[in-house]
């Protein structure tokens, strides 16, 4: 029985840890000079996997863009500050804020 309910809580523990992922994507369009930004998200999905359906939505609307990046963090108040420095610096850089409302299937 012991074994049993050691091997429940192996199985839990990623999958609380998966759902505490906060994420949010951006997408940076330097021949436009805008980026194109989700606001942060819990999703249970691995980086690669958010990055793929983000770039996907992107090419299915036309955009265009240099690569995406989906940053993660353990907590939303770290996540709002790192899309907070984000926004900050391109907004220095001059380039365009452009929100898309997005999450990723599964979140």
């Amino acid at each position: 029985m012991r074994v049993f309910m050691i091997l429940a809580i192996a199985i839990a523990v990623p999958q609380v840890a998966a759902a505490a992922d906060w994420r949010y994507c951006l997408a940076p369009s330097h021949a436009e000079r805008k980026i194109y930004m989700t606001p942060p998200f819990v999703s249970p999905l691995a980086m690669d996997e958010a990055e793929s359906q983000f770039a996907q939505t992107l090419n299915r609307s036309g955009v265009h863009y240099d690569d995406v990046q989906c940053p993660r963090s353990d907590d939303q108040a770290s996540m709002q500050g790192m899309e907070q420095h984000a926004l900050d610096i391109n907004r220095q850089l001059g380039n365009q804020i452009v929100t898309i409302r997005w999450k990723p299937a599964g979140s």
